[in-house]
């Protein structure tokens, strides 16, 4: 309460007093702008901070998947080889169909010929394998295959420029071929090194369909794997150049006839005198040290680009890593001498 005194005009000695009551102060509400400036900034020293590590965390999580899916490619392969005493060829039959009418037809691929081992029993009896991929019904070849890809990069489409308009299902996987890629001439891959090389056709008359693969003839059993079946690379992630769009040329349909999209090489390449590095993610095809920029492993990962052996197990090489030890890996019986814990 507040007491206000005033002498009254005429009456010096009379005193009028008043009081009025004022009420508690409210409080302020909200912050000063300076104060407001600070916490922002705080806030977005937080975020700079905390940013960096969500998306290390997130990338290692895909690429945790990303090895599960190479994983269970190799598990597949194992069951492949169980049942037929052969390591998986890359394609069944030869290159014969590439350039006639409808182009890049091929035999079935290994994304074809593992499909029972993987519990793609859906997807796998929808092929016939002694038929070429283009006579197959299309849901065989355009259904998109989990363990084919890779969760790092974008999802898989349908080819364009391929064995069929639309094409097959993209992958972001390919064999180990070896360190060179085999001339015409050599119709039966002999100069393939590689564990996942293709099969030798026996292929039988036509019929409306088109072509019959009477059988074919595997060439590499486990036992040719010379050099150690964990030191030797089955399948790994392929480079695909940043600035070319998805389902085409080195990245078309993991079962067409263009080769480069579903097996790959590393190391040094006698016949080309060049070596095949591993490329890291943002190369673009005028990096690419060898002509043919697809036939090089490189995955979308920090540093590295992740490989199954031929024992299954899955392993991260280095980018830097040296062509002596990359052609170690990719041969199945050159009898180098590598150290696989250092990769």
């Amino acid at each position: 309460m507040i007491v206000v005194t005033k002498t009254l005009i005429g009456m010096p000695n009379m005193h009028r007093v008043a009081t009025r009551h004022l009420g508690e102060a409210r409080p302020i509400l909200g912050f000063t702008l300076v104060e407001l400036l600070v916490v922002i900034a705080i806030i977005a020293t937080l975020i700079g901070l905390l940013l960096p590590a969500v998306q290390s965390a997130r990338e290692s999580a895909r690429r945790t998947q990303c090895a599960n899916s190479l994983r269970q490619i190799g598990l597949s392969a194992h069951g492949y080889e169980s049942a037929k005493k052969f390591l998986v060829p890359s394609f069944l039959g030869d290159n014969s169909l590439i350039s006639q009418a409808g182009g890049y037809n091929s035999w079935p691929t290994w994304a074809a010929l593992i499909l029972p081992y993987m519990e793609e029993k859906s997807i796998a009896d929808l092929w016939d394998l002694k038929r070429v991929v283009a006579a197959q019904t299309p849901a065989a070849y355009q259904t998109p295959v989990k363990m084919y890809s890779c969760p790092s990069r974008l999802p898989p489409v349908l080819s364009q420029n391929d064995f069929a308009t639309p094409g097959g299902t993209t992958s972001d996987y390919a064999a180990c071929f070896g360190t060179l890629i085999t001339p015409a001439s050599d119709t039966t891959f002999s100069q393939a090194n590689g564990a996942v090389v293709p099969a030798i056709p026996s292929i039988g008359p036509g019929d409306a369909k088109g072509p019959v693969l009477l059988s074919s003839r595997h060439q590499v059993p486990i036992g040719k794997v010379k050099d150690g079946t964990s030191k030797t690379a089955m399948f790994g992630e392929k480079w695909i150049s940043p600035t070319e769009p998805r389902g085409k040329n080195g990245d078309a349909s993991v079962y067409s006839g263009i080769r480069n999209t579903q097996r790959r090489m590393m190391g040094y390449s006698v016949p080309e005198s060049g070596n095949r590095k591993l490329l890291a993610p943002t190369y673009t095809v005028s990096d690419v040290p060898i002509s043919i920029p697809g036939s090089y492993f490189g995955g979308p990962h920090p540093e590295t680009t992740l490989f199954v052996f031929v024992d299954g197990h899955v392993q991260p090489v280095s980018n830097a890593a040296a062509n002596e030890v990359l052609t170690a890996i990719a041969t199945r019986s050159g009898e180098e001498s590598v150290d696989t814990n250092g990769l």
